[in-house]
């Protein structure tokens, strides 16, 4: 059932991309401003490269990891921690973006910085433990990221 469950949301979102307005510009921007980028996922390595590929982003992430790399889900730090250890990057030294109570509570666990983004279904409120909560991305820079990761250090 989940296996199908994964394949009927591969189809959905290969032919209709739900794009969150100014991730992509974004996530370039971090790139050039030589940030390390990683994704963490709770979900299947299919879905994470279908979404890179219609952000066209697969270039500027240093690190992925997905279901398949952990052993323990949010809240467990885990999935962030794994990344860091790819990109080479202290925790201290990492923010993460997270529309999910689970995730917020990880990437502190973790001893990251952390950005919560009230998207459908996510209240500002339920994502008050963040560091910062943010309703668009276009609230977001490299610079504020910064400011994050220095403030946690």
């Amino acid at each position: 059932m989940e296996a199908e469950k994964e394949r009927l949301y591969q189809e959905i979102i290969t032919e209709d991309f739900p794009s969150m307005a100014g991730m992509a510009e974004l996530l370039v921007a971090l790139h050039k401003a030589e940030f390390s980028l990683a994704v963490g996922s709770s979900g299947p390595i299919e879905n994470l490269r279908i979404v890179l590929e219609k952000l066209d982003a697969e270039k500027l992430f240093t690190a992925q990891v997905t279901a398949r790399d952990v052993t323990l889900g949010k809240p467990h730090p885990e999935v962030f921690l794994t990344a860091a250890k790819r990109m080479n990057i202290p925790p201290s030294q990492c923010c993460v973006v997270e529309d999910a109570p689970a995730g917020i509570e990880a990437a502190r666990a973790a001893g990251m910085a952390v950005v919560g983004l009230a998207s459908t279904g996510r209240t500002v409120e339920l994502l008050e433990s963040a560091d910062l909560v943010v309703k668009e991305v276009d609230e977001l820079s490299p610079e504020i990221f910064q400011r994050l990761i220095d403030t946690k250090n």
